[in-house]
């Protein structure tokens, strides 16, 4: 008479899936955002970046428009957790 073990079919194949998934997170690494990169510098207590709004484009503005375009803008506490898992390797 054949009898047949629901378990012993079933843990070859957990423990076999198991394995699986610790390989696929060990191959895994963080990269760096590119784009992020580009536009935000890390400091001390957090990131910066330039003005939006002034690279082209910018003929039939006023000047007291365009100063308010020049300078540094500083990240926000939300944009920090953003830009750190942007920015792992900075």
């Amino acid at each position: 008479m054949f009898t047949f073990s629901l378990t012993s079919f079933i843990r070859p194949v957990v423990s076999s899936f198991r394995a699986s998934l610790q390989v696929s997170a060990l191959r895994h690494q963080s990269k760096t955002h590119r784009a992020t990169y580009k536009r935000w510098r890390k400091t001390a207590s957090g990131y910066k970046r330039g003005i939006q709004g002034r690279k082209h484009g910018n003929a039939g503005f006023a000047a007291s428009v365009l100063k308010k375009r020049t300078g540094t803008a500083y990240s926000t506490h939300t944009q920090s957790k953003i830009l750190q898992r942007l920015l792992p390797n900075l």
